[in-house]
């Protein structure tokens, strides 16, 4: 199933919403809870979960967390599980993403 999500530098875990992981039929409060600080000083309750995910034509497990309360109208795609394995660059100057796995070590 396709999702989209924003890729956030500043987020240490990707972060869906809760109606995200009902779509894949994940329990999301079953996850291992924690709270995590956002952007504007803010707590966040999140439940983490490993996911098998397809990002940039390669299939791994991620780390993601659901959660209820976020607000924001659109999912992080935080450093956790994908910054370690892809270099991504963000080209400002003409608004691209560029991502390119990273060779196993």
């Amino acid at each position: 199933m396709a999702m989209e999500a924003y890729v956030d530098s500043g987020a240490s875990f990707s972060i869906f919403g809760s109606d995200r992981a009902d779509l894949l039929g994940v329990d999301y409060k079953r996850g291992t809870p924690v709270h995590l600080v956002v952007g504007d000083g803010d707590s966040l309750e999140v439940f983490l979960h490993k996911v098998s995910v397809e990002f940039a034509g390669t299939e791994f497990v991620a780390e993601i967390g659901f959660s209820q309360q976020l607000g924001i109208g659109f999912n992080l795609l935080g450093r956790k599980s994908f910054f370690d394995r892809f270099r991504i660059c963000f080209d400002d100057r003409y608004r691209r993403l560029d991502v390119t796995p990273l060779k196993s070590r």
